[in-house]
């Protein structure tokens, strides 16, 4: 459990953001980045307004919050070095596709 020191610092920096009106984005635990203005905010939830509407999301599920920069999120550029040159080649979309195999034994032996 969070103890009360860390909850109250937790509390302090989401109701300044609240209060400000500040966008901010919201990554969570599993990659998705949240844009919006926090309407509200309790123990185990943050209410995030946005152009599409009000999202609840859960404080387990997020990982960072920070002030919106309003730049993408390019997680690869990160690793990779954001101004590195590149080839023409890498420029080109990549579609990936799986296709399921038929098993060649349908069990007619």
């Amino acid at each position: 459990m969070a103890t009360e020191p860390q909850q109250q610092s937790q509390s302090d920096v989401l109701n300044a953001a609240r209060k400000e009106r500040k966008r901010v984005a919201i990554f969570l635990v599993n990659g998705v980045r949240l844009v919006g203005h926090i309407e509200s905010f309790d123990q185990y939830l943050v209410m995030l307004s946005s152009a599409a509407g009000i999202q609840a999301v859960y404080k387990h599920s997020i990982s960072t919050i920070q002030e919106d920069t309003g730049k993408a999120f390019n997680a690869g550029a990160a690793r990779t070095g954001a101004g590195a040159p590149r080839d023409a080649d890498s420029r080109r979309p990549v579609a990936i596709s799986h296709k399921r195999r038929l098993p060649t034994n349908m069990g007619n032996e």
